[in-house]
């Protein structure tokens, strides 16, 4: 694996939550080449030769390219609604300037009110309830619901579950329930500053991610949500109990 980044999925993890992912990798035998991008790809199918901006040449069989996406939403030059990286829309999942023309999914940029500022989502878990959400408010267009979601994504790797829910950019977790250095299961938990919880990155440990779903759902202040917590963890250590 080679990547310009210094470790692995910097987007979506904070750097304690990346470095242990890195470290699963590892322990899996997987090569991880950090801060080094691909200048080139040449051969055929089967003997490719992929160079690095380092100058290492590698050899494989198969290569797969992880770059990312751009919205297509070139057809859309001309029609007068506002595309700046997708469909720029309002709250309500609506393109601005329009009270009658919506977008759904990957192309839609929308307004997330508690971020205070337009994000596109690239998940399907985000264009079902996305569209739930437009369906709504094009059958009650005097009743309109904000597009709120708590964002939730997942990722089986080398026996890891890893599940994101909520905002886990920035800066490093305010709270690691377990060692992300040495347990199978653990959980980073991410604070606003108002003491509300953001997001949680939870590894192998379902009960926690229930718990945090429902608090993001519900706005619950991390202390209030953090006895519950504890108290999971508590089961956890003890060895006749399951959590």
């Amino acid at each position: 694996m080679a990547d310009p980044q210094t470790l692995p999925m910097t987007r979506s993890l904070s750097t304690d939550v990346a470095g242990a992912a890195m470290a699963m990798h590892e322990a899996a035998g997987v090569r991880c080449l950090m801060g080094v991008g691909v200048t080139g790809i040449t051969g055929r199918k089967g003997q490719l030769t992929v160079t690095l901006d380092d100058g290492t040449e590698l050899r494989a069989a198969t290569v797969v390219v992880g770059i990312g996406a751009v919205p297509n939403d070139g057809w859309l030059a001309g029609s007068g609604l506002t595309v700046e990286n997708g469909v720029v829309c309002d709250e309500y999942c609506r393109a601005v300037g329009t009270t009658h023309v919506y977008a759904v999914g990957d192309v839609a940029r929308w307004f997330d009110r508690a971020r205070g500022a337009h994000v596109r989502a690239e998940h399907w878990t985000n264009a079902v309830d996305q569209a739930a959400c437009v369906a709504h408010n094009i059958l009650h267009p005097t009743n309109l619901r904000a597009y709120e979601p708590v964002e939730f994504v997942w990722s089986d790797q080398h026996g890891w579950k890893i599940q994101v829910v909520g905002d886990t950019t920035g800066s490093a977790a305010t709270t690691l329930l377990g060692d992300p250095t040495a347990d199978r299961r653990f959980a980073a938990l991410y604070a606003d500053g108002q003491g509300l919880l953001r997001g949680t990155v939870v590894v192998n440990w379902p009960r926690v991610m229930v718990q945090c779903r429902k608090a993001l759902r519900e706005g619950t202040a991390w202390s209030d949500l953090e006895p519950g917590l504890r108290a999971v963890v508590n089961a956890a250590s003890r060895p006749e109990t399951k959590a």
